[in-house]
């Protein structure tokens, strides 16, 4: 992007990061935006790691408790003199606040309903936030859609407040699964979050897709054209020859029951005790006891702790094998029909040979068979298998890895997708003329 890029103003429950998996989506995916053009209004327990951005303002759960039962609100801003590059990870939730993380990701019913309700009853609607906002002058707001109702309600707020259009990505399915599958009061929940979001994009008519099976259906969902803008994804710096590489390795998060097609394929490779892959080395940020107790030599897993940023780029660059997986229930299918994680683009990239097990009608499994770019697994049982001949024939090997490649160039090349992100902004803004909005200053 130009010099002339709009000033975009980000809502998104993670901070930008190189290390959590969504805050390194929002990276890449507004890129091309001098860092000076942009800001970010976040609501996770996280500090700025990143100069991507300039300009962040913090709300946390725990901020937000505390003006409940006090009335006195309470936030953070950062600025560029308060972000240190050097820090490797941005989460900085422990003890009590990592077991209320922990506890919110378990999604029922009834912790949207309280996490909600403890929003609107607390203080954030304050003049701080609006000082700040107003300062910043952004052009237009990206909200990263989630599956809280209090995001959407503070990006409203904002947008009247600022009379700037609302352009909404998305980059996992909030709305169709949950309404067809959830129980009755979540598919309400469901219906009212798919209720705030139409708001949202009233004026801007502006919704980006992760996937095309997002985007087709989207399209229906919301009755006018939605685009599919992918994770993009520069080069592997530490790329190795493929007689060099070695080893076969998870890396990524193990939420929405990864963790059981994981096990299921150590345990085949464990039983087939191959040579140099008897394990399959699990590099996760994954803090949930009872998940961490399952990664274990009986199931062919051997934990590796956590790693960001750059690290990861030389791990991918020297590994043999790429895992990607996801599970097979119906909640996992649901909340995953329509996701394309970044892993999944930084293995495109990385030289390795990518090894793909999970639903065929989840958006990450389909991408990689439609264009036979990985070597696709219908069972854990072919592991072994495929590790034995992928190793003794080189040119499949090498014909999986150049298809990778070539996918990548098609559709994750950071030039293209800043391109792309510039131009639905301008869009965006160009439709939705400055008008006389009021919005309450309370």
């Amino acid at each position: 992007m130009s010099l002339e890029s709009p000033r975009v103003l980000v809502v998104s429950h993670n901070v930008f990061s190189n290390s959590g998996n969504m805050g390194k989506t929002m990276m890449r995916m507004l890129g091309g935006i001098p860092p000076e053009r942009l800001a970010q209004l976040y609501f996770h327990q996280e500090i700025p790691t990143r100069k991507c951005c300039l300009h962040y303002f913090r709300i946390t759960d725990s901020d937000i408790l505390h003006s409940v039962f006090t009335r006195r609100a309470r936030y953070k801003k950062f600025e560029e003199k308060d972000i240190d590059e050097s820090v490797m990870r941005s989460r900085t939730d422990t003890g009590n606040l990592a077991k209320v993380y922990q506890f919110s990701r378990r999604r029922t019913p009834m912790i949207y309903l309280l996490r909600n309700w403890m929003w609107a009853l607390g203080k954030w609607k304050t003049k701080a936030l609006r000082e700040w906002a107003k300062s910043f002058a952004p052009d237009a707001i990206f909200l990263a859609a989630g599956d809280y109702a209090f995001p959407y309600r503070i990006a409203l707020y904002l947008s009247k407040l600022l009379d700037v259009p609302i352009i909404m990505w998305c980059a996992d399915d909030f709305f169709i699964e949950p309404r067809r599958n959830g129980k009755l009061l979540r598919r309400i929940q469901c219906r009212n979050l798919l209720d705030l979001a139409r708001k949202a994009t009233e004026r801007s008519k502006s919704v980006i897709a992760i996937s095309d099976a997002m985007q087709r259906d989207y399209e229906q969902l919301f009755g006018f054209p939605v685009q599919t803008v992918r994770i993009s994804c520069e080069e592997n710096r530490f790329s190795l020859p493929r007689d060099q590489r070695s080893g076969i390795v998870y890396v990524g998060n193990l939420g929405i029951h990864r963790i059981d097609p994981l096990i299921e394929l150590g345990c085949a490779l464990r039983k087939a005790k191959i040579p140099g892959f008897e394990t399959i080395c699990v590099y996760s940020g994954e803090q949930k006891p009872e998940t961490l107790q399952r990664i274990n030599e009986k199931n062919g897993l051997s934990f590796c702790g956590y790693l960001a940023g750059e690290e990861v780029e030389k791990l991918l660059g020297r590994s043999k094998f790429l895992i990607i997986i996801e599970a097979f229930g119906k909640e996992a299918v649901c909340r995953t029909r329509y996701s394309l994680s970044t892993k999944v683009a930084e293995s495109l990239r990385s030289g390795a040979c990518i090894l793909a097990y999970g639903p065929q009608d989840v958006a990450s499994i389909s991408y990689l068979q439609h264009y036979q770019a990985a070597c696709i697994l219908s069972s854990a049982g072919e592991l072994p298998g495929a590790v034995k001949r992928l190793c003794a024939e080189p040119d499949a090997y090498t014909n999986y890895v150049r298809t990778a490649m070539q996918l990548a160039d098609r559709f994750h090349n950071a030039e293209k997708i800043e391109k792309m992100m510039n131009d639905i902004l301008q869009k965006a803004i160009e439709r939705v003329p400055k008008t006389d909005m009021e919005v309450n200053k309370e």
